[in-house]
């Protein structure tokens, strides 16, 4: 049961209470006061009375007496009726709630391919699902706690499916679809559970793209060694970056442009595959610059890069590209490109 419904629960059980009290209170001071009841039978009768447990009346009981008592059995049965139902409404509305809240979230994921797995609500996935969402890429989010990603859902105010769960165990990884995601990004504090995810993650689907978080640059190898792609090492990127921002800040404000100022700006690699127009084609024949507005920085051939590239080289299937420009400028020249 949810907080909400939980707090909604005893606040009608607080009201239903509060008027049980009232009538209770009001039939013991009539009896007592008009009726000249002891305190003691007073509450007994009612309590016999509220209850509709039917033993005899007093037989002084006036005719009064008897019209404020029948009143008071339609209030105790009023009272009572609406309290169990209050509170049975409760409770039903929210196991429904939550039921249908589950069943919407199963059927996105059921629905999802080719999408990505982000591992971890934390901060450092707080990143990287702020940047998935400005890429609008097709993802979801796995992590042990229901709260953390309740929280990053509602700071960026989107509907996102998401498991709770353990990523190592294979269960989780398959419920999130893993044979058809795309990639898998584990962002976990702990390097051995990285290790851990990563392994489960490579097991179940080869081809995967897997980007672990590493805590401890002595664990990347173990990493790589589980089938990480990538391995990021967020300590000794900071500090790398830090040191340049002191002997070099042009340099690291120049690409600070790209990385984190406009967010229009891109610099993207893009593979060639073997039907697009590309092929067979040199630079300057494309006339990418004055087309597109993007910027060819380099082309990586088969392991070699060629930096600053002349409109003379012809370019080849399987190249990668790494062009820089605005982003819907990069995505109106991949789909002239068919990537």
């Amino acid at each position: 049961m949810n907080e909400n419904v939980g707090k909604l629960l005893i606040k009608q059980i607080f009201l239903f209470t509060v008027l049980i009290l009232i009538v209770l209170i009001t039939g013991v001071l009539y009896y007592h006061l008009f009726e000249g009841l002891p305190l003691v039978d007073a509450f007994f009768f009612t309590a016999i009375t509220i209850s509709t447990v039917g033993y005899e009346m007093p037989e002084t009981l006036s005719t009064t007496g008897r019209i404020f008592t029948s009143i008071l059995i339609f209030m105790g049965i009023s009272v009572v009726l609406y309290g169990i139902s209050s509170v049975t409404a409760i409770i039903v509305e929210g196991k429904l709630s939550d039921y249908m809240k589950e069943r919407r979230n199963r059927k996105m994921i059921e629905k999802m391919q080719n999408h990505i797995i982000v591992v971890g609500a934390g901060k450092t996935g707080q990143y990287v699902i702020a940047e998935l969402i400005r890429e609008k890429e097709s993802f979801l989010i796995i992590d042990k706690s229901e709260e953390n990603v309740k929280r990053l859902l509602e700071m960026y105010s989107i509907e996102v499916p998401y498991i709770v769960g353990d990523a190592a165990e294979e269960d989780i990884l398959l419920n999130a679809g893993i044979s058809k995601a795309k990639a898998l990004i584990t962002t976990l504090p702990e390097d051995s559970v990285n290790v851990f995810v990563v392994l489960s993650a490579r097991t179940l689907n080869p081809s995967l793209t897997i980007i672990s978080k590493v805590t401890d640059v002595s664990s990347i190898r173990k990493l790589i060694y589980a089938g990480a792609t990538t391995v990021v090492a967020a300590a000794e990127i900071a500090g790398t970056r830090m040191a340049r921002l002191t002997t070099r800040p042009e340099s690291v404000n120049f690409v600070d442009l790209f990385a984190f100022g406009n967010e229009q700006y891109r610099i993207e690699e893009i593979k060639i595959v073997k039907n697009s127009v590309l092929v067979n084609k040199k630079i300057s024949d494309l006339d990418i610059g004055k087309k597109f507005k993007v910027m060819v920085l380099a082309v990586n051939r088969e392991g070699d890069t060629i930096f600053g590239p002349s409109g003379d080289l012809e370019l080849r299937e399987n190249d990668a590209l790494m062009i820089m420009g605005r982003k819907e400028n990069i995505d109106e020249f991949k789909k002239f490109s068919d990537i």
